[in-house]
């Protein structure tokens, strides 16, 4: 019965020194037809370089993570046919998704205001034409969270175009609602402040004249 005959597989071998170290190993067998005796031959290759650098790699991939984890605000990669391929802790908690709910998923759950029916085509217009609407603008919209409810933010989009020349979308997101608030109380104090102020000057116009 062949177990390992024909199949590659990864090892650890053993230097004379008795260090180990990665190698991929095959073997295949040999039949001698006249003799009827059987030969194995064994290949190795050293895998020591490549899994240094599949371990930077991974290292460069866990910094990346954690760096734009690190971010308070949302940041969301999408591809070309807008699936959600990248998402960070704030986007989670802003939309109250969890990260795996997200990743794979159609950017359009996220979009808010009756946006999510025409994401596509708005994609889909951009590819064919290359013409920039939103890409490298920013702009306030809506966004819907997981219950339904809407959010207004502020969003930005960047274009990455990779090595293999597909492109993938960058959206950075800034959630308004204290902003929004603030602007609100702002208005209504200065409402109050305005309407207090008249009050005064006219008691005092018809004190004046008394």
């Amino acid at each position: 019965e062949k177990k390992i005959i024909g199949i590659k597989r990864e090892a650890l071998g053993k230097k004379r020194c008795g260090t180990e170290f990665p190698c991929e190993l095959g073997i295949q067998e040999i039949s001698d037809v006249s003799s009827g005796k059987r030969y194995f031959s064994g290949f190795i290759r050293d895998l020591t370089l490549i899994k240094k650098q599949e371990a930077e790699l991974e290292e460069r991939q866990i910094l990346m993570q954690g760096m734009i984890n690190a971010s308070f605000d949302p940041m969301v990669e999408i591809d070309e046919a807008g699936i959600i391929k990248l998402v960070n802790d704030a986007t989670c908690n802003l939309f109250c998704y969890k990260k795996e709910e997200l990743l794979g998923s159609n950017i359009s759950l996220l979009c808010g205001d009756g946006h999510a029916e025409k994401h596509a085509e708005y994609m889909k217009k951009y590819i064919d034409t290359g013409v920039k609407h939103i890409i490298g603008r920013k702009r306030q919209v809506k966004a819907k969270r997981k219950d339904g409810t809407e959010v207004e933010i502020e969003l930005g989009v960047q274009e990455v175009v990779l090595g293999s020349g597909k492109k993938s979308f960058c959206g950075y997101m800034r959630d308004l609602t204290q902003q929004k608030a603030d602007k609100r109380a702002l208005r209504k104090t200065q409402q109050l402040m305005h309407g207090k102020f008249f009050g005064l000057s006219s008691g005092s116009g018809e004190e004046s004249q008394e």
